[in-house]
Order: structure tokens, then C-alpha cells, then sequence
């Protein structure tokens, strides 16, 4: 039998370990990639994501896909795909969700948010789109994110009881939901989640999903009055009729 020697032995086993920490640690690499074939995380940063990071994500984007498509009467059986990168916002492009590791790691990640706009694409009108995203992230995930900051929505209404803008407007003008860093586009997201909730309240889960279903976004197709009554209702629900006077 060959001996081999000692310290020869410790050398390789040395050289071994440095060239795995030196790839998990080398920037532009998709380590971490999940078996599963519908939820794919990789990362392309300079840090170490541990696996606990990786299990909490994996655990928001499980209950955005148990929970949101039965909602809105839908399947969705294609991969979710998560990036965890260096920095910018957590954002979805296309089909992938780009997802800064602070935001990761500070909680402030709206995973469920992002899953929404991947499942639920409407692209062409950003009230329902976001509207549906601020909702179901309150709803099923943390909100320690934009907008809301862990601030319940309608309390945040009537807080900027002042600074509402028409739903009629929202609805018909995408520009209001890019103006970054800016109050009156919090507000907008805020407005758009909690009508959202109001919807669901009111007139349940069927009702919503028939209104993602039509494509048309006819509100008075699917709930049998105008958008201008609806938002009267919404107001009234959030206000009280009292305070509406």
C-alpha cells in the first residue's frame, strides 16, 4: 500500500477548501441554484448567502404560488426564477425576479409582491397590477417594504385623506406609478392596494378573479356599476360614511 504523506495530505485538503470558498465568493456565479422545478434562486454578488436566507425566500415565493392563483382562477405551473444580486430595488423583469441581498437579508424584500406581477401580468394598466401586488404582499407575506412599511394600508388612507388622487385617474394613468422617489407614487400604490382589499371584502375573491380574468378590466362588466360608484363605496369603507359628509 502507497503511503502518502502527511503533509502532502493537509496540502491538498488546504488547497481544496480554498478553491470552493473562492467560488462561492467570486462575483458573476450561479451558485445556490434550487432543485426544484419550479422555484430557481441563484446569485450573482461578491457575499455568501446562507441557507437560511435561501429557505425564508423560498418560503414567501411558496405561499405567493399556493395562494394567489387560486384566487384569481388561474394556474401557474412555470418556474419562478430569483436572482439575488448586489444592490438597486427588488424588481421583477420579465419572468425573473431581481432581489438586492440587503433587502434579502433586512426583511424588506416584497417577495409576494414581485411573485404577483410574474403570475398576474398586466402589464398595461399598473392600478390593477399594483394594486394586486401591494395587496397580496400585506395579505400573505411581511410588509416591512414599499409602500406601506408595515403600516396597514387603509390606516395609511386616511391618513392622506388630503392627498388622494380620483381612482378614475389612477386607473387611466400609468405614468403616476414611475415617478420614483416620490410621495405622490407611495400614495398611488397605497390607494391601489387598499382598494383592492376593499374589492375582496365587499364583493369577495370570485369577483376579483373575474376581473383579472376579463383582460378588459370592465369594472362595471364584472361588479354592475361604474368605477366613480365603486370608488364612493371604497371611500365610504375606509372613512366610514360619517366621516364622509
Amino acid at each position: 500500500m502507497i503511503r502518502v504523506p502527511t503533509k502532502l495530505f493537509l496540502l491538498v485538503g488546504v488547497l481544496f477548501l480554498l478553491f470552493l470558498l473562492t467560488d462561492l465568493r467570486s462575483p458573476n456565479v450561479d451558485n445556490n441554484e434550487m432543485p426544484d422545478q419550479q422555484i430557481k434562486i441563484s446569485t450573482q454578488l461578491n457575499a455568501v448567502v446562507s441557507q437560511a436566507e435561501i429557505d425564508s425566500l423560498i418560503k414567501e415565493i411558496e405561499k405567493a404560488l399556493h395562494y394567489i392563483p387560486p384566487i384569481l382562477g388561474i394556474e401557474y405551473k412555470k418556474n419562478i426564477k430569483v436572482k439575488i444580486v448586489d444592490d438597486g430595488i427588488c424588481d421583477a423583469k420579465g419572468d425573473i425576479i431581481l432581489l438586492p441581498i440587503l433587502h434579502l437579508r433586512n426583511k424588506s424584500a416584497v417577495i409576494i409582491h414581485e411573485v404577483t406581477h410574474i403570475i398576474a401580468k398586466h402589464e398595461n394598466n399598473s392600478f390593477f397590477s399594483e394594486g394586486l401586488a401591494v395587496y397580496f404582499q400585506e395579505r400573505f407575506g411581511g410588509f416591512d417594504g414599499f409602500p406601506n412599511y408595515s403600516v396597514p394600508l387603509d390606516y395609511l388612507v386616511r391618513n392622506h385623506k388630503e392627498q388622494l388622487l380620483q381612482i378614475t385617474k389612477l386607473k387611466n394613468d400609468n405614468r403616476i406609478f414611475e415617478l420614483l422617489e416620490t410621495e405622490q407614487r407611495s400614495i398611488a400604490y397605497i390607494e391601489a392596494g387598499s382598494f383592492i382589499n376593499f374589492l375582496v371584502v365587499r364583493y369577495g375573491e370570485q369577483k376579483l378573479a373575474e376581473l383579472h380574468n376579463s383582460k378588459s378590466l370592465n369594472y362595471k362588466e364584472v361588479y354592475g356599476i361604474e368605477i366613480q360608484k365603486l370608488e364612493a363605496e371604497w371611500k365610504n369603507y375606509v372613512f366610514g360614511e360619517s366621516l364622509m359628509k
